[in-house]
């Protein structure tokens, strides 16, 4: 039943004129929001979270009003974003010409023209799916690492569809010479790194407060000397996008392996801080953030 229903967004999101694929994308987020009240308590703590970090750090005041509101943002966001995702195959060069003002790119070239790899932080930000198609579409060979489906069937759309866009995909947990084979060819490879997922966490200070974030993104960069940078895909008006990458994260020397990725871990969070500061109701994390006790979720060096 599930597969029918991706199926059938499939079909609407490629169908359906856009204004219509948005409004029925925004309305199931607003039910969702409104018939989901769990999810939209993790939801509320988390941005209340960011927006005390914001007040604390930029003297932005925020109030309860302003609170629910970025959270309404949150929910809509979310519905654009699938409407996003089941029209991907629409994209081509000509539309990222017209549609996307990219930034600081010489940053992601810097880095590869070092010939050993570039991975690129993201987050659960603006669309971090279309993110890698239009790095794709600029001329990038893009390998975005992906959690496995417990459905197959519904795996195998989001498989094919950055596929056909030139997007590689690495499941989690894959041969190390998937990619050993990506860095030899100088590849981007784009990781999520602003929550856990089955890997253990480095404990760091994220928005005021400690967390776990994943270790992984960093390992690689430490394990095989790739470049290492921050680049998200921000949603902006009137149907306009903004991919943006910043410096390059520096891994310090004269340090063992362990304090390497605990330090690259701990830029990384400035660097998420930097874009979810600026795009709140943009930032589609729906997993408590800070709450990583449970047993095997951290690692305790």
């Amino acid at each position: 039943m599930e597969y029918l229903v991706y199926r059938f967004f499939c079909f609407l999101g490629m169908h359906l004129p856009d204004w219509l694929s948005l409004f029925i994308g925004r309305a199931i987020a607003e039910l969702r929001y409104f018939f989901c009240p769990g999810l939209r308590k993790i939801i509320t703590e988390n941005v209340r979270q960011v927006l005390i970090y914001r007040q604390q750090t930029e003297k932005i005041d925020f109030d309860e009003t302003v609170l629910k509101k970025t959270v309404k943002g949150a929910y809509r966001n979310f519905g654009i974003y699938m409407v996003e995702f089941f029209q991907i195959p629409k994209w081509n060069k000509e539309r990222v010409k017209k549609q996307v003002q990219v930034v600081n790119i010489h940053y992601l070239d810097q880095v590869l023209a070092r010939s050993k790899g570039a991975i690129v932080l993201t987050g659960h930000l603006g669309n971090w799916e279309l993110a890698g198609v239009v790095t794709s579409l600029l001329g990038y060979n893009l390998s975005a690492i992906a959690l496995p489906f417990r459905n197959e069937r519904i795996a195998m759309i989001f498989v094919r569809r950055r596929k056909l866009m030139g997007v590689n995909v690495i499941l989690t947990g894959a041969n190390p010479k998937e990619y050993l084979r990506a860095f030899r060819e100088n590849s981007v490879i784009a990781i999520l790194g602003d929550r856990l997922f089955t890997e253990k966490g480095v404990c760091v200070k994220f928005m005021g407060k400690d967390t776990y974030l994943p270790r992984g993104p960093a390992t690689l960069a430490v394990k095989w000397k790739a470049g290492y940078l921050a680049g998200f895909l921000i949603r902006e008006k009137k149907g306009k996008y903004m991919l943006v990458f910043d410096k390059p994260m520096e891994v310090p020397e004269n340090q063992d392996q362990q304090k390497q990725v605990q330090s690259l871990v701990q830029q990384g969070a400035r660097y998420l801080e930097k874009y979810i500061l600026k795009y709140p109701e943009q930032w589609l994390n729906f997993s408590r953030m800070w709450d990583y006790k449970q047993e095997g979720f951290y690692d305790k060096n």
